[in-house]
């Protein structure tokens, strides 16, 4: 099961009615499919199942949500927005 997105990784919406909207992958399903949440419409204990032809990759991978899952810490919602939240913030500077 080796697709092109990593566990933590904050990835970008391409068809669908979500198309442009951030993303956090929280769990590859297979080659094909992948978990994602927003935090908002798609919270964490309710994931969607996303096909990878469908996402565009940002290139980044939080630290801080791989360190929550390492630590097993409870996630919610609001943790994947303030990280989704955190990343928008940082690419609004550059």
């Amino acid at each position: 099961m080796e697709t092109a997105f990593q566990v933590g990784e904050i990835v970008i919406s391409t068809a669908g009615r979500d198309k442009g909207n951030y993303y956090l992958v929280i769990n590859i399903e297979s080659d094909r499919k992948v978990k994602i949440v927003d935090g908002v419409k798609r919270k964490f204990n309710n994931p969607k199942y996303k096909n990878i032809r469908h996402l565009v990759t940002t290139d980044q991978i939080s630290d801080k949500f791989l360190g929550w899952l390492q630590s097993k810490k409870r996630i919610r919602s609001e943790d994947v927005r303030l990280v989704i939240k955190d990343y928008l913030e940082q690419e609004e500077v550059k």
